[in-house]
């Protein structure tokens, strides 16, 4: 697959994410803990650290029937989010007018984004992070996006950017917000890489998957169009013997099997600093590919460590 902005060389699964904060004397800002939990059943799928962004509704990150942009691209196929970040950051959206590309969004105010979690979301455990934002316009819609584990190239988002509104918490009618995604026939297939056990992610996850991915965008390109999933795993290449009954519990379109969809999202107010506006500029060091501190269960190879940092505008993080 390709990415550009010179990404190419960044995998997946380890997110070490610093934070430095600067005081403006602009309106108070609201502090807000995100927390991701695994609803999946034991032996079920496994999510990624999970990027999320505050933004005036003008951050579209897909479409269904339209090609995935780079950031969502290197998401789905990877589970890296620093070029999602980016453009972001960068005030830029991936769909405009009913046609996907890297369009300039007219977002009013600072877009504020993060990661929840620094390693594979699995079922039964949960991680969160610690946000400052602005409570008002600027910062008033919610957006997810993260890959499915194992797989090729298949996420979980919220295509509507104006889906999750954060008006309830910023009134203060509400203390919480919680919804359930990855519900069963909304995941989506990015349509960028052929689904392939051999290439596929999060493979050391499940013992007798295979080792499946050593690098980065390896499997075979699709250039297809982003679609829902519907049998998870039917059309893929390279699957092991009796991966239906040895691996059933992998169907998240299997309402028995998922009746809440695959993790739940709360987001909740903390407390309102006493200071001016809080904007966290994180300096967001992605240890990505193949480092010696990555999972052996991502079937990693030790020995090739890549960190870049750049200028991002959140605050977070701790992990349960």
């Amino acid at each position: 697959m390709s990415y550009s902005l010179n990404q190419k060389t960044l995998l997946t699964t380890l997110f070490t994410l610093t934070s430095l904060t600067i005081t403006t004397s602009a309106a108070q800002a609201l502090r807000l803990k995100v927390e991701v939990e695994n609803l999946g059943p034991d032996g079920g799928v496994a999510v990624t650290p999970v990027w999320v962004g505050f933004h005036d509704g003008s951050f579209d990150s897909y479409d269904g029937g339209l090609p995935a942009e780079r950031g969502l691209e290197q998401i789905a196929e990877d589970g890296n989010p620093m070029l999602i970040s980016q453009d972001f950051q960068d005030n830029l959206t991936y769909v405009q007018g009913g046609v996907s590309g890297i369009f300039p969004s007219d977002q009013v105010g600072t877009r504020v984004d993060g990661m929840i979690g620094n390693s594979a979301i699995i079922p039964g455990t949960s991680a969160m992070s610690m946000f400052e934002i602005t409570p008002d316009d600027s910062n008033r819609w919610f957006s997810y996006v993260s890959m499915v584990l194992p797989s090729s190239d298949y996420y979980i988002a919220n295509g509507n950017p104006v889906e999750w509104d954060l008006m309830p918490l910023f009134s203060e009618a509400v203390s919480s917000l919680s919804f359930n995604v990855g519900l069963s026939g909304t995941i989506t297939d990015a349509g960028t890489e052929i689904n392939d056990f051999n290439t596929s992610a999060g493979n050391l996850l499940y013992p007798g998957l295979g080792s499946g991915q050593t690098e980065p965008g390896q499997g075979e390109a699709e250039n297809g169009v982003n679609e829902n999933v519907g049998d998870p795993y039917a059309n893929f290449l390279n699957q092991p013997p009796n991966f239906a009954t040895d691996f059933a519990n992998l169907d998240f379109n299997n309402e028995t099997l998922y009746p809440d969809g695959i993790a739940r999202i709360t987001i909740t107010r903390v407390s309102v600093p006493e200071s001016s506006t809080t904007v966290g500029l994180i300096a967001m060091g992605g240890v990505f590919l193949l480092g010696a501190s990555l999972p052996k269960e991502f079937g990693l190879k030790p020995g090739f460590l890549r960190r870049k940092v750049f200028g991002a505008r959140f605050k977070s993080l701790s992990q349960k």
